[in-house]
Order: C-alpha cells, then structure tokens, then sequence
C-alpha cells in the first residue's frame, strides 16, 4: 500500500480520468532530465530499466518515480507518521514538481483528490499517512 501520484497532460475541462485513460508515448529524454532531478533532490537512486518501463527507487524515503509504457507515476510507502510523514510528503511533492517541469505533464494526487499546483498544505495528504501507519503500525526510521 503506497501514497500515489499521477501524471498527465489534460485538456482544458478534460477530467483526470480521462487524461490518464489516453494513450501515452515513453519520453526518454525526460526520463533522463528527470534522473538527473531526482539525484539532485535525493542523493543516490536505484535504477531499473526494462524498456518500456523506467523506474527509480530511493531506499531512505522508499519514494519511487517510474515511467511505464510512457505514463509516469509516483509512490512512496506509508512507513512514517507525524513529522516524519510531513516530510516524506515534503519530498514526495519536490519530486514530483520536477517531474512536471521535466516532463511537461501535470501531477494529480488522489488522495486529496487535487492537482500538485492547487495544494497549498500537506496536512490532508500528512493525514493520509498517519491514518494508514495507524492502521498498520508506522516505521520507526526517520526519513
């Protein structure tokens, strides 16, 4: 079970759904400006490449950022609550912001049900975490 985020290009008054119902196409040259981004923000990633799938891996923060058959998505575990939480979403949302220049496309976070660029606080998505780690018990390592 993982904290999601989604990306796409939409049209004016296209909904979410739609926008990433539509067909896709791999961007390389993102992917890799991306990669770069990315190492900038968290230090060392794992890479994994199985064309047409890209996918990177931060073991600290658990966050990863893959690029399958030219969609792009995020996750990161709920391992953490509380302060650890806010700033694993801290991150999760940096990331994320790289992508979209990168890439072009537009982040949509479901569990709060907005785009990356309407969020204006992370204590809904910090809410998220915490609901889940208390669900099922938060890890203790700190992000």
């Amino acid at each position: 079970m993982s904290y999601d985020l989604y990306f796409a290009r939409r049209a004016p008054g296209q909904s979410w759904e739609e926008a990433l119902e539509e067909s896709r196409s791999p961007d390389l040259a993102a992917w890799e400006r991306v990669v770069g981004r990315v190492r900038e923000i968290l230090g060392e990633v794992r890479i994994i490449e199985y064309p047409p799938n890209w996918e990177m891996d931060h073991e600290g923060t658990g966050i990863s950022v893959n690029h399958w058959e030219g969609g792009w998505e995020m996750s990161a575990p709920y391992w953490t609550r509380g302060e650890g939480a806010r700033r694993t979403v801290d991150v999760l949302y940096e990331v994320a912001r790289a992508v979209e220049r990168e890439s072009g496309l537009e982040c949509y976070d479901p569990q709060v049900g907005l785009p990356l660029a309407e969020i204006t606080d992370t204590a809904r998505a910090v809410e998220a975490f915490d609901t889940v780690a208390d669900r099922f018990g938060a890890r203790t390592e700190a992000t």
